[in-house]
C-alpha cells in the first residue's frame, strides 16, 4: 500500500468486495444508468465464476466497482470472461479509478488462464468510452449480440 505521504500515491486502493460493500456498489451503478439492487449483488458475490472487486477511499468508502465473469466456453478451447460492470463515482471521475479496476480484472483473467475477454456496455459507445477502451488495449469487436425480448 502506498505510503500516504508519497503525493504520487492514488488516494484509492483496490480490494475484494465485501457484502457490506452492496449500497456504495448499487448507488455507482444506477448513477450511471443502471438497474442494480442489493440483492442481485449478494448473489453475484457469492458465485464461484464471479469476481467483484472495488475502489474505496481513504475511508473505506466505495468509489469503483469492476465485475468479471468467467467461464468454459467450446468455442475458444477454454476459459472466456466477460467485465460486466465497471462503474465509478461521478466525483471520482478522470482520476484513474476506472484504469485501475480494469487493470486489475486483466490481471485476474490473466490468472485464471482466460483465452478470451470481453466488456459489455448496456448504454452504447460514445467516444469517450471507445477511447477509454482503446487506450486500456481493447479494441471493438465484430458481433452480433440478439436479446430475447
Amino acid at each position: 500500500m502506498p505510503v500516504a505521504s508519497d503525493p504520487k500515491a492514488p488516494a484509492f486502493k483496490v480490494r475484494p468486495a465485501r457484502r457490506g460493500d452492496a449500497q456504495g456498489i448499487v448507488a455507482i451503478l444506477n448513477e450511471a444508468g443502471a438497474t442494480a439492487d442489493t440483492q442481485t449483488f449478494n448473489w453475484i458475490i457469492s458465485h464461484p465464476e464471479m469476481e467483484v472487486l472495488v475502489a474505496a477511499d481513504a475511508l473505506d468508502k466505495v468509489i469503483g466497482v469492476v465485475s468479471l465473469s468467467h467461464r468454459p466456453l467450446l468455442k475458444v478451447g477454454g476459459r472466456a470472461a466477460t467485465i460486466d460492470e465497471l462503474g465509478v463515482s461521478k466525483a471520482w471521475h478522470r482520476r484513474g479509478v476506472g484504469r485501475e479496476l480494469l487493470k486489475r480484472a486483466v490481471e485476474r483473467a490473466r490468472v485464471l488462464g482466460v483465452k478470451r475477454l470481453e466488456v459489455q456496455t448496456f448504454q452504447g459507445v460514445t467516444p469517450e468510452l471507445e477511447a477509454f477502451f482503446k487506450a486500456t488495449g481493447f479494441e471493438p469487436a465484430q458481433v452480433g449480440v440478439f436479446r430475447l425480448k
